[in-house]
């Protein structure tokens, strides 16, 4: 071989070593956007999940006492909203309808859960119908405290998981 034939052979063009380096940002961009997804999608999980253990707990208590766990007040906990890092369940104080229901979770959790509860003919600040016994659940969330939160809701008046403004 002559010398400019091995001089030719011997590396990359500035061009297409550039074209390397977009090409792989590219994907990097598309793997970091899809793994950001499925994170906030498991858990966005644990929301539903929990809400289903809230709908079962809430039936078995109503059949045990023929009333729904809470009041119209709004029962909440953990007391704020986390937002990048996951929150204690720990124990509820007394009074807490959360610790009356008794509803266990494996530690630490995403979202703040809220509950309320009215019995027939009684009050409610959301818009239910008070004709029966009913209860209402909440989950709320914000993955990387900007504000936008993810929130999840049930009632007994529905089998359905509500979702607004779910993050991703």
């Amino acid at each position: 071989m002559t010398r400019n034939a091995r001089a030719q052979q011997r590396g990359m063009t500035l061009i297409e070593l550039m074209i390397v380096v977009v090409i792989l940002s590219v994907l990097s961009l598309v793997a970091m956007s899809a793994y950001e997804r499925y994170i906030y999608s498991a858990r966005n999980a644990e929301a539903v999940q929990m809400l289903g253990a809230v709908r079962v707990a809430q039936e078995t208590y109503f059949e045990s006492f023929g009333q729904y766990c809470g009041s119209s007040t709004v029962a909440v906990w953990p007391t704020s909203v986390p937002f990048s890092v996951k929150l204690p369940w720990d124990t509820p104080p007394e009074g807490n309808a959360w610790r009356d229901l008794g509803l266990k979770t494996p530690g630490q959790v995403w979202f703040q859960y809220q509950l309320s509860a009215g019995a027939k003919n009684g009050s409610s600040s959301i818009f239910l119908d008070t004709t029966k016994p009913w209860f209402w659940a909440r989950a709320v969330g914000d993955f990387d405290g900007n504000g936008a939160q993810s929130t999840f809701e049930i009632t007994s008046q529905s089998d359905e998981v509500y979702s607004y403004n779910r993050n991703r």
